[in-house]
């Protein structure tokens, strides 16, 4: 089957469909796939951020997460 065969037969599915479930599935996929790559657009002031983040973890400058509520009242 062709590239332009097989887009009109989903198509034709595609309108006869009534579960809402199926094409909210049907549009995250659509949504998914024409998404840029988030990374491409972080600055350089949060790509430097992250990048001090991981550089404490490497040195062992990190606390647990238990720990981290405890100082915060949770």
């Amino acid at each position: 089957m062709n590239t332009q065969a097989t887009r009109n037969e989903l198509i034709e599915w595609i309108n006869q469909l009534e579960d809402p479930g199926l094409l909210g599935s049907l549009l995250g996929i659509k949504k998914a796939t024409q998404q840029s790559d988030w990374a491409k657009e972080v600055s350089i002031g949060e790509r430097q951020s992250v990048e001090r983040g991981l550089e404490d973890l490497r040195q062992g400058r990190k606390f647990s997460s238990k720990d981290f509520w405890a100082a915060h009242g949770r």
